[in-house]
């Protein structure tokens, strides 16, 4: 039959991070996403450690990380995305960081950011 659409339960965190006016995507080489939160869960810098990832190259699997802030940068918060052939496939939690480590992961990218 008809599938009826999911309803997606999102934690009060989540949607007041979706209600942020800016949002930003990165991806990275792929990892299971069980590592990711152990790794961020001990040491949130641990996400300057992973490489970034060529979209265009590898678009068949990836690790998406999405930033959601405010304009002057003063919240935000960091999600990554499993992406397989552009689907989501999982996600993990939100974390809050603060501006210099999004500076400093955006860097890695070629991007820099005015804090």
């Amino acid at each position: 039959m008809f599938g009826f659409p999911k309803k997606n339960k999102l934690s009060e965190e989540e949607k007041y991070a979706l209600s942020l006016p800016r949002t930003k995507k990165v991806q990275f080489n792929a990892m299971p996403l069980t590592r990711v939160e152990n790794e961020l869960n001990t040491d949130i810098t641990a996400v300057l450690s992973y490489i970034p990832a060529n979209y265009y190259a590898s678009k068949d699997n990836y690790l998406q990380c999405v930033f959601y802030f405010t304009e002057d940068y003063s919240e935000v918060f960091m999600q990554f995305e499993n992406r397989v052939d552009d689907q989501l496939k999982g996600k993990t939690k939100l974390w809050k960081i603060d501006k210099v480590l999004l500076r400093d992961i955006l860097r890695k990218f070629g991007q820099q950011i005015q804090i």
